[in-house]
């Protein structure tokens, strides 16, 4: 069986060295952490993780909380995750935020997570879930947390409004698919923010009758999105264009616009927000708002690594842009 003495001796280390390297308890020079790690990848030495976690205290187990295993677009974001985890020697296992979130809260107590993305919104999630987590020295990113990552969709939003208004639409709709009531934690709402200040900035008429607003338990699914869209147009609105807050909900919209005999764009304009790897190659191409969804899952990792080691907290924002494609074009002519 090899053991840390092994690994020391094939790198010319002493024990502690090996130790810190692998426990990130101490600095070592990149030179040395090299001759560590290369010893122990030609020994193929697999250390006793419950033995090291009783030492260190850390399990080198780390969460990503998502509420729709289905959207490509939490898939992404996992993908960058764990990347950088797997580079620092962690693992990453998915929480689901579903009817048995209380549950999934306590799995993380018990199996000693050292750290947890929040990467959902909506979905009745509320800060003071995560309270005993914090309380246990779990590191947290998001969810009212004072380490969060997010996306800046501020100039992507703007852009969009504007080109719908180029194109000659005055009655933009919007489906929400969560609560725009929701609290200012939740960040999943400033997307309707911008939209609402976006018409007032280009002197477009903002109403209410235009905007579908989520149902408990806030899903923001394909079948959400066919419901909105069957709802708004229920309402005899004649909007022209429409927002969805994620592709998969525009995507529903486009399947409910079909049902009622009306062409995209020719009829309605609909544009979504993720641009996940579907929104190309769907038909029409759908325009969207692009955010850097592996980039989000990178840093948020980074923020939880600093967290575990530096024990400083830290935010950011990442950049959205536009994504113009077949799904919106000129209003139809009287």
């Amino acid at each position: 069986m090899i053991t840390r003495t092994d690994v020391a001796k094939k790198a010319g280390v002493s024990v502690a060295t090996v130790s810190h390297v692998m426990n990130e308890t101490k600095y070592v020079s990149p030179e040395l952490r090299e001759k560590v790690n290369t010893a122990i990848r030609l020994l193929n030495y697999r250390p006793n993780i419950v033995a090291r976690s009783l030492v260190t205290k850390r399990t080198k187990h780390v969460g990503i909380v998502v509420n729709d295993i289905t959207n490509p677009y939490y898939g992404e974001i996992a993908q960058g995750m764990e990347e950088i985890a797997h580079k620092h020697g962690y693992t990453v296992s998915l929480c689901l935020a579903s009817d048995h979130f209380d549950s999934y809260l306590s799995s993380i107590l018990q199996r000693q997570m050292d750290g947890i993305f929040i990467a959902t919104v909506g979905n009745g999630i509320d800060p003071e879930h995560f309270q005993p987590l914090a309380d246990a020295g779990i590191a947290i990113v998001n969810g009212g947390a004072k380490s969060y990552v997010d996306f800046d969709y501020t100039d992507a939003m703007n852009s969009l409004i504007k080109y719908y208004a180029a194109m000659g639409h005055k009655r933009i709709g919007y489906l929400s698919g969560l609560s725009i009531n929701t609290p200012i934690y939740d960040k999943g709402n400033d997307r309707y923010s911008l939209y609402r200040d976006s018409l007032k900035k280009l002197g477009l008429v903002f109403k209410e009758e235009y905007v579908v607003d989520g149902m408990y338990p806030y899903k923001t699914d394909y079948r959400s999105g066919y419901e909105a869209m069957k709802t708004l147009l229920k309402r005899d609105t004649r909007v022209t264009a429409i927002f969805a807050i994620n592709d998969y909900m525009a995507f529903g919209a486009v399947k409910a616009i079909r049902e009622e005999g009306l062409k995209i764009p020719d009829d309605i304009s609909v544009a979504g927000c993720d641009d996940i790897f579907f929104s190309e190659c769907f038909d029409p191409a759908l325009t969207t708002i692009r955010v850097p969804k592996t980039e989000m899952g990178r840093q948020a990792m980074y923020l939880i690594l600093n967290e575990i080691r530096e024990k400083k907290t830290g935010s950011l924002q990442l950049k959205a842009d536009l994504m113009i494609r077949d799904s919106t074009g000129p209003v139809k002519s009287s």
